[in-house]
């Protein structure tokens, strides 16, 4: 009877360490195949980017049309603390008649602004200026005296308009950045290109 209790408990030991085996053997397999790489995923991955410092949109920008063209910037008139306006807004229009000083210069100057925006147009009617050859236009804050004896005497700042050559029966020039004028204007004035004399002048009086 012992013998026969002895085979059976080995066998139901046998049977049990049996099912322990495949037990772990299944925990095992269920744990690899829960735990693989799925290879349909995409992986994404960041790659190191070299940074470029920030630009400021002002620097090394132009300005452009939509074809690309670049685009001249509109004058802009600086900032003035002072109360008091200056000549090109105070003072025009004006006018005066050319006199010759070194040579036979005549002609009728005009100068006016404009209401719609800041400029100031320059009209010179029937000018000769006496020479040949090239004349500068010049506004100037030194004064014309007309008389038996015309002369100008210099004072201040000067600013070149254009330059003539002989006999013009109408000049016109607008000055779109007026506040570059010197800070009073008196007269107009024609100097030789060439040698700098001056030919002739006109005092610039108010006009309506």
């Amino acid at each position: 009877m012992r013998i026969g209790r002895w085979a059976a408990e080995r066998r139901r030991l046998a049977l049990v360490s049996g099912l322990v085996a495949v037990v772990v053997v299944g925990s095992v397999s269920l744990w690899t195949v829960s735990h693989e790489p799925v290879h349909d995923d995409t992986v994404t991955r960041a790659d190191p980017i070299d940074s470029e410092p920030a630009r400021s949109p002002g620097v090394g920008l132009r300005p452009a049309n939509g074809l690309g063209d670049p685009v001249e910037a509109e004058p802009v008139r600086p900032v003035d603390d002072s109360p008091i306006d200056p000549w090109w807004l105070r003072v025009p229009p004006v006018a005066g008649d050319i006199v010759g000083i070194g040579a036979d210069s005549s002609g009728h100057v005009r100068i006016a602004g404009s209401t719609d925006d800041e400029t100031l147009a320059v009209q010179i009617d029937h000018l000769e200026t006496g020479v040949g050859g090239p004349v500068d236009v010049v506004l100037s804050a030194g004064t014309v005296r007309g008389g038996t004896k015309p002369m100008w005497t210099p004072a201040g700042e000067s600013f070149a308009l254009f330059q003539a050559d002989g006999v013009e029966q109408g000049l016109a020039v607008v000055l779109a950045e007026p506040w570059e004028l010197p800070d009073e204007v008196r007269s107009l004035v024609l100097l030789d290109a060439g040698t700098g004399t001056v030919l002739g002048g006109a005092a610039l009086l108010p006009a309506d």
